[in-house]
């Protein structure tokens, strides 16, 4: 008997693996087997198929594509350079060139750290050194043990004891040396004291003297007084006359040994007081002469008679005496008396310039007869005795 064969069952679509293309599992018909991949050189890659003429091309969009990229900038590098410096270098943010710009903007940070750090190195320092002032200050560590003052020359140990005191718990570092020169400056010739610190326990004190102006003469009396450099009076001083010398001879012997002027005839209403400023019309009057006068005339003179303001006189170192008057027209009255005495060289015994429009001179006469010498300007003969003498007008016009 003849067998029929069953019939087949419907072969069911295999599963299509995930990422399979759609036509691997329905390949269409008439198509030609593909290869399978598995079966091609694992060592070769499959070269690429080219799309077929008139198909779109396919791509494929990187979905990480973009990612952490940097946009190009449309503004160009400092400098004109195409790159950029690397970012250690470019610490402010803001683009720099490369190359010399670069190291100057390098260096010119590092300047600017190196002062700064050298003015907190000064703070500190200097704050450390102001603590360690107010620590030790007050400590025995540098405590005054050994006070010494040198006297000076019209300043005696005397003196010194007699003014000055130092006060207990006085250090090198907290001694008040304004209290202590006021102390001391109440011997007027004292102007100033100056401090030495000699640590660790010596101070060290020394006296300025003021500086003397002149020696001025009353015109009663046989007392003098010096007068100091800044106006002030000093001090009284008596003057020693030898016999066959009057008191104003004496008087110019004393200031020359001190170095300074002499000024005689002061009339008594002048109240000298120590420590005083010398306020009187009469020594105002000097000054404006030793002002006004050149320096060259002014060292020919040594001392000055000031009986009233307007009847000042000088004598010179060779003895003339020259009448000056009120202390107006002084530049034409040294004119007028340095002409005379150019004149007349070694002639002369006296010149009054008063109205020097109008000034007179005497001169010796005889010529057994010199010029006088000292503060009275007396002309001497040859037997010690006064001579007569001749007087002449003058005129500075002619």
């Amino acid at each position: 008997m003849k067998r029929t064969p069953a019939p087949k069952a419907a072969a069911r679509p295999m599963a299509r693996p995930a990422g399979a293309h759609p036509s691997a599992a329905h390949p269409r018909q008439g198509a030609k087997p593909r290869k399978p991949i598995a079966s091609q050189h694992p060592n070769r890659r499959s070269a690429a198929r080219k799309p077929a003429s008139g198909s779109p091309k396919l791509e494929l969009k990187n979905p990480f594509a973009g990612i952490g990229a940097k946009k190009p900038s449309s503004k160009p590098a400092a400098g004109g350079a195409q790159g950029s410096a690397p970012g250690f270098l470019n610490r402010g943010g803001a683009p720099i060139g490369s190359g010399a710009a670069a190291r100057e903007q390098h260096q010119k940070e590092g300047r600017i750290k190196l002062v700064g750090g050298v003015a907190v190195l000064i703070c500190v320092l200097g704050l450390a050194a102001l603590v360690a002032f107010f620590a030790l200050r007050d400590s025995a560590l540098f405590s005054a043990d050994n006070v010494i003052i040198e006297p000076s020359t019209h300043v005696s140990d005397a003196d010194i004891s007699n003014l000055l005191t130092v006060p207990d718990g006085t250090t090198l570092l907290n001694v008040d040396l304004a209290n202590l020169e006021s102390q001391i400056k109440r011997d007027p010739w004292v102007e100033s004291l100056e401090l030495t610190r000699e640590f660790p326990h010596t101070l060290r004190l020394t006296i300025k003297e003021q500086e003397l102006e002149a020696f001025v003469v009353m015109s009663s009396g046989s007392l003098g007084w010096y007068l100091g450099g800044g106006g002030s009076w000093i001090e009284p001083a008596k003057i020693a006359v030898a016999d066959g010398q009057s008191i104003n001879d004496a008087a110019l012997q004393k200031a020359r040994s001190e170095g300074v002027l002499l000024i005689t005839g002061v009339p008594a209403t002048v109240d000298p007081q120590a420590g005083c400023a010398a306020t009187d019309d009469v020594l105002a009057a000097v000054d404006d002469f030793r002002n006004g006068f050149s320096s060259g005339f002014s060292s020919m003179i040594v001392s000055y008679d000031a009986s009233s303001a307007d009847a000042i006189s000088c004598i010179l170192e060779n003895g003339v005496q020259i009448s000056l008057g009120s202390a107006a027209n002084i530049s034409a009255k040294e004119q007028v008396a340095q002409a005379l005495l150019d004149k007349y060289p070694g002639q002369i015994t006296y010149i009054n310039v008063r109205n020097p429009s109008s000034a007179s001179v005497r001169r010796v006469g005889s010529e057994d007869v010199t010029q006088g010498s000292g503060a009275d300007g007396q002309a001497a003969g040859a037997g010690g005795q006064s001579s007569a003498s001749s007087a002449d007008s003058y005129s500075s016009e002619g």
